[in-house]
């Protein structure tokens, strides 16, 4: 059955006055607008609507982040506002609101080419799970970021008595309560861990530990005997001495992470693909518009300093870019591999 989503389109609604309060005339940029309609897709556009690749963005551009301030999404949003803002002379305007409703936010937005959202994994799946009746492809494709390289990993405690990944495997295939497994029961490391589970024929035990950072303080604490992960959150403790990584998702080593083997190196026929960064506009958008974005991204991500920077300060390998042609296609390839395991 679907979940109803009455609460969420409150909340949403609510809050879309934020969302679309930004206006580089307005001396009161970024705080709530008189005017929260949308423009619905083939409607009446505004002049900014109908701008064009030579000359957009002509003023700030509204940028979900359906995630809090300080997680990965928003880290690469930051550091991605000082190059955009270099190079266009406009900045983001960075709305963090926590899950689903940033989402629905952007989809009942104004579709006047100045508002976006750069999502995860969550809008390729809450059609799937009943959360939202909607998902990627009922926005407008700015880009799909992708990456050869998947950073989620395994990590336990540096006493764990666990040397390899295959020895926590198998202590679980012959006591599976005796070893637990801390994840969160959504997103991405939810669906790794049920893909792990299916390669290997048999259940782990699992709990449900929250966030990433609650998750290694469940780990730390002792309350589990190891997470799954991402790299970048895992590094801080391997390098104080606290985790130890013991493998990693993709099909080849993770780059900041080069000592950790993969699945494949470990004699387990596994991998899964990276979470991708996901730039969406509210539909009717003018494709232009998205056109001309998605060629600004692009040339950020060819700057050789914006890569520096993005590998020294956020530890982490940056993502490629696609034209819009090639994302839909990667975009609808992504949520085929998620599907099965929706549950």
């Amino acid at each position: 059955m679907k979940k109803s989503t009455a609460l969420i389109l409150a909340l949403a609604l609510a809050g879309t006055l934020l969302f679309t309060g930004c206006n580089a005339n307005d001396p009161g940029a970024g705080t709530a607008s008189s005017n929260p309609t949308s423009t619905p897709s083939g409607g009446a556009q505004s002049s900014t609507a109908a701008a064009s690749a030579a000359d957009w963005p002509k003023q700030p551009v509204n940028i979900m982040c359906p995630a809090a301030a300080g997680g990965g999404t928003d880290n690469i949003l930051r550091l991605m506002n000082e190059y955009f803002t270099k190079k266009t002379g406009q900045a983001f305007v960075i709305n963090n609101v926590t899950g689903i409703s940033g989402y629905e936010m952007t989809y009942q937005a104004n579709p006047d080419g100045y508002s976006f959202i750069c999502g995860t994994t969550t809008i390729f799946t809450s059609e799937l799970d009943g959360t939202l009746s909607y998902d990627w492809d009922d926005y407008e494709m700015v880009m799909y970021q992708d990456s050869p390289y998947n950073s989620t990993c395994i990590a336990v405690r540096a006493d764990s008595p666990y040397q390899t990944i295959n020895d926590l495997l198998d202590a679980a295939k012959a006591d599976p309560f005796s070893v637990t497994g801390g994840i969160t029961m959504s997103g991405q490391p939810y669906m790794s861990a049920l893909a792990l589970q299916d390669a290997l024929g048999y259940e782990l035990y699992l709990a449900d530990v929250g966030n990433t950072g609650e998750r290694n303080a469940a780990l730390l604490g002792g309350q589990v005997d190891w997470v799954l992960n991402n790299t970048l959150a895992i590094s801080p403790y391997v390098e104080s001495g606290d985790f130890r990584m013991l493998v990693v998702f993709g099909e080849e080593r993770y780059p900041m992470n080069p000592d950790v083997p993969t699945f494949k190196e470990s004699g387990i026929d596994f991998t899964f693909p990276a979470q991708p960064l996901v730039w969406l506009a509210p539909k009717g958008t003018p494709a232009e518009v998205c056109e001309a974005f998605n060629q600004i991204l692009t040339e950020l991500h060819a700057d050789t300093a914006f890569v520096s920077d993005f590998e020294t300060k956020l530890k982490t390998v940056v993502n490629q870019t696609h034209s819009v042609e090639e994302s839909v296609q990667l975009a609808q390839a992504y949520k085929e591999t998620l599907t099965p395991y929706v549950k």
